[in-house]
């Protein structure tokens, strides 16, 4: 992953505080997920969770970092599809040039 921004403001105008997930809070993020992590799906899953997890704050207002699935897809809740949208590309801004240099490499 690369830099977050401290910040991202979304079109309803909430903004959302975030922070970069480090190695303790993706074991916690593994351990909260259980099962979900043990099908086809999981990497998909653990990504979109930790996109959703990153959140610390919800317009200054503290979000305690979630320990279970149904904390995590309450706080997706509260973020709502503007809020994934706008925190999608500050996770995968990458992606389109990795796949570049790799098509590059073939």
């Amino acid at each position: 992953m690369s830099m977050l921004p401290k910040e991202v403001r979304l079109a309803d105008g909430r903004c959302l505080s975030l922070k970069e997930i480090d190695p303790a809070d993706m074991l916690d993020l593994i351990e909260a997920a259980g099962s979900a992590v043990t099908g086809a799906s999981a990497a998909a899953w653990l990504g979109y969770a930790e996109m959703i997890c990153s959140v610390t704050a919800i317009d200054g207002v503290p979000v305690q970092m979630p320990g279970t699935k149904e904390e995590i897809r309450d706080l997706a809740r509260r973020i709502g599809k503007g809020g994934i949208a706008v925190l999608y590309p500050c996770f995968h801004q990458d992606t389109d040039e990795e796949m570049v240099v790799a098509t590059a490499k073939n």
